[in-house]
Protein backbone atom coordinates (compact mmCIF):
# COMPACT_ATOMS: atom_id res chain seq x y z
CA UNK A 1 0.00 0.00 0.00
CA UNK A 2 3.06 2.54 0.87
CA UNK A 3 4.56 1.35 -2.09
CA UNK A 4 1.68 2.18 -3.92
CA UNK A 5 1.16 5.92 -2.80
CA UNK A 6 4.93 6.23 -2.93
CA UNK A 7 4.40 5.72 -6.86
CA UNK A 8 1.87 7.97 -7.30
CA UNK A 9 3.20 10.91 -5.69
CA UNK A 10 6.14 10.45 -7.93
CA UNK A 11 4.35 9.77 -11.06
CA UNK A 12 2.38 12.98 -10.08
CA UNK A 13 4.95 15.32 -9.85
CA UNK A 14 6.79 14.46 -13.12
CA UNK A 15 3.57 15.20 -15.05
CA UNK A 16 3.55 18.33 -13.01
CA UNK A 17 7.00 19.61 -14.05
CA UNK A 18 7.33 22.32 -16.83
CA UNK A 19 8.93 20.83 -20.23
CA UNK A 20 11.92 22.89 -21.27
CA UNK A 21 11.52 24.97 -24.49
CA UNK A 22 12.14 23.77 -27.80
CA UNK A 23 15.23 24.50 -29.24
CA UNK A 24 15.55 25.50 -32.89
CA UNK A 25 19.12 25.33 -34.39
CA UNK A 26 20.09 26.34 -37.69
CA UNK A 27 20.60 25.07 -40.52
CA UNK A 28 24.09 23.49 -41.28
CA UNK A 29 26.71 25.03 -42.51
CA UNK A 30 27.92 25.40 -46.28
CA UNK A 31 31.41 23.73 -45.22
CA UNK A 32 29.35 20.76 -43.96
CA UNK A 33 28.43 19.72 -47.50
CA UNK A 34 30.17 16.32 -49.12
CA UNK A 35 33.10 17.02 -51.14
CA UNK A 36 32.71 15.48 -54.38
CA UNK A 37 35.44 12.47 -55.45
CA UNK A 38 37.78 13.89 -58.26
CA UNK A 39 37.41 12.93 -61.23
CA UNK A 40 39.95 10.58 -62.97
CA UNK A 41 39.76 9.24 -66.37
CA UNK A 42 41.59 6.40 -68.21
CA UNK A 43 45.29 7.84 -69.12
CA UNK A 44 45.70 10.48 -66.78
CA UNK A 45 48.97 10.77 -64.98
CA UNK A 46 48.67 9.32 -62.14
CA UNK A 47 50.59 11.81 -60.14
CA UNK A 48 47.78 14.51 -61.52
CA UNK A 49 45.34 11.86 -59.99
CA UNK A 50 46.92 11.42 -57.35
CA UNK A 51 46.73 15.76 -56.04
CA UNK A 52 42.94 15.38 -57.14
CA UNK A 53 42.17 12.63 -54.45
CA UNK A 54 45.00 14.48 -52.29
CA UNK A 55 43.13 17.91 -52.31
CA UNK A 56 39.88 16.16 -52.07
CA UNK A 57 41.09 14.51 -48.90
CA UNK A 58 42.47 17.67 -47.62
CA UNK A 59 39.18 19.15 -47.78
CA UNK A 60 37.08 17.03 -46.70
CA UNK A 61 39.60 16.22 -43.06
CA UNK A 62 39.34 20.07 -43.20
CA UNK A 63 35.77 20.04 -43.04
CA UNK A 64 35.34 17.28 -40.53
CA UNK A 65 37.92 19.18 -38.16
CA UNK A 66 35.51 22.00 -38.20
CA UNK A 67 32.44 19.99 -38.21
CA UNK A 68 34.22 18.60 -34.64
CA UNK A 69 34.79 22.18 -33.39
CA UNK A 70 31.42 23.08 -34.47
CA UNK A 71 30.03 20.43 -32.52
CA UNK A 72 31.61 20.93 -28.92
CA UNK A 73 30.63 24.61 -28.65
CA UNK A 74 27.06 23.68 -29.66
CA UNK A 75 27.60 20.77 -26.75
CA UNK A 76 28.83 23.40 -24.69
CA UNK A 77 26.37 25.94 -25.14
CA UNK A 78 23.73 23.45 -24.27
CA UNK A 79 25.96 22.34 -21.46
CA UNK A 80 26.48 26.07 -20.53
CA UNK A 81 22.00 26.22 -20.24
CA UNK A 82 21.85 23.78 -17.73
Amino acid sequence: MLAALLLATICGACSASPKPAPVQLPAAPDWLAPVPSPAIKVGMDARVALARTYTALALANGRLEQGRAWYGEVKAGFEGQR
